[in-house]
C-alpha cells in the first residue's frame, strides 16, 4: 500500500500531465480533504500508510473530467469558513468577499439589525454576515429550491443560533416585511460573455445563476425598481457587479431613488460592488 507522500506526489503528477496549471495546489487540497485535516498536518504523516487511495483516485477522476474542484469536494472556503456546495449553486469566489466586507462595514456603521440575502445561492453572504455581524434576523431568498436547501444546510451548520428564514420565489416574490440591509449577488453574465466562459464554469455551474438578459443588466434593473419596496428608510443595498458594470449600475440606482451611491473593488483591483442608501 502507498503512503500519503506517495499518493500526494502521484496525484500532483497526474494533474500536471493532464495540463492543470495549479496541479500541486490542487493535489494538496484533494489529499488533505481525504485525510481529514489541513495539508500541514498531512505532511507530518507522509510516511504513514494512506489506506484511502481509492477515495483519492475517485475524486481525482472527477477532477480530470473537468468537474470544478469545489464540486468534487462538495466544499469551498469563503471568508475563512467551509461551505457545502454542489451543482445547484455557484462556486463561491474570493472576489465576493469584498461584497461581504462592504455590507459588514455598512451594518456596523449604521447599526443594522436585519438583512436579506437575495439570490442567495449557497448562502455565503448571508451566513458570513450572520457570523461576523450583529444581526437579529436574516432572510435567505432564491428562485431555486435546490439552492435554498444548500443555503439552509450552511446556515444551520455555521450560524445555528441566528433567527433565519428561507423564501423561495422569483426575486422579491414572497418576501414579507422590510430590512435594514439587502445584499445580492445576482446573475449578471450576458449571453455573449456566457458563450466564452471557461468550460468548467459553463458546463457545470447553474446557468440560471449566471446568465442575465438585457446584456447582463436585467437583475440590476429590477433591483433599482423593486428593492426600495422592502428596504427600510436609511437602509442600504449592496450589489455584486461584473468588472465592467459598475458605472451603469450606479446610474440605475440613482434613477431608482438611491442616494450616497458608491462602488469598490475586489482584491484584484477590479470593480466588484455597488452600494446605495434609501433616503431617510
Amino acid at each position: 500500500m502507498s503512503n500519503w507522500g506517495e499518493v500526494f506526489r502521484q496525484t500532483t503528477k497526474t494533474l500536471a500531465e493532464a495540463g492543470f496549471a495549479e496541479a500541486e495546489a490542487e493535489a494538496r487540497v484533494i489529499t488533505a480533504h481525504v485525510y481529514g485535516g489541513d495539508f500541514s498536518s498531512l505532511c507530518l504523516r507522509f510516511f504513514d500508510v494512506c489506506g484511502k487511495e481509492a477515495e483519492v483516485k475517485r475524486l481525482l477522476k472527477d477532477r480530470l473530467a473537468g468537474k470544478p474542484l469545489a464540486y468534487v469536494l462538495c466544499e469551498k472556503y469563503f471568508y475563512g469558513r467551509p461551505f457545502y456546495v454542489d451543482e445547484h449553486v455557484l462556486v463561491p469566489r474570493y472576489d465576493t468577499e469584498s461584497v461581504a466586507e462592504r455590507a459588514l462595514l455598512l451594518a456596523r456603521e449604521n447599526g443594522y439589525q436585519t438583512v436579506l440575502d437575495l439570490c442567495c445561492g449557497s448562502g455565503v453572504l448571508g451566513v458570513t454576515l450572520g457570523a461576523e455581524g450583529n444581526f437579529s434576523r436574516i432572510c435567505f431568498a432564491d428562485i431555486s429550491g435546490e439552492a435554498l436547501a444548500v443555503a439552509r444546510r450552511n446556515a444551520e451548520h455555521l450560524i445555528p443560533k441566528q433567527e433565519i428564514r428561507f423564501v423561495q420565489g422569483d426575486f422579491l416574490e414572497n418576501i414579507c416585511g422590510h430590512y435594514d440591509l439587502v445584499v445580492c449577488n445576482p446573475p449578471y453574465i450576458s449571453a455573449a460573455d456566457y458563450a466564452g466562459l471557461e468550460p468548467q464554469v459553463r458546463d457545470y455551474e447553474p446557468q440560471t445563476a449566471l446568465l442575465a438578459g438585457h446584456d447582463g443588466y436585467a437583475f440590476y434593473e429590477r433591483a433599482a425598481k423593486e428593492i426600495p419596496t422592502v428596504l427600510n428608510a436609511g437602509g442600504a443595498l449592496v450589489l455584486e457587479v461584473g468588472d465592467t458594470q459598475a458605472g451603469r449600475v450606479r446610474s440605475l440606482l440613482n434613477e431608482g431613488g438611491f442616494v450616497k451611491i458608491s462602488c469598490g473593488c475586489d482584491l484584484g483591483g477590479r470593480p466588484r460592488w455597488v452600494s446605495g442608501f434609501m433616503r431617510v
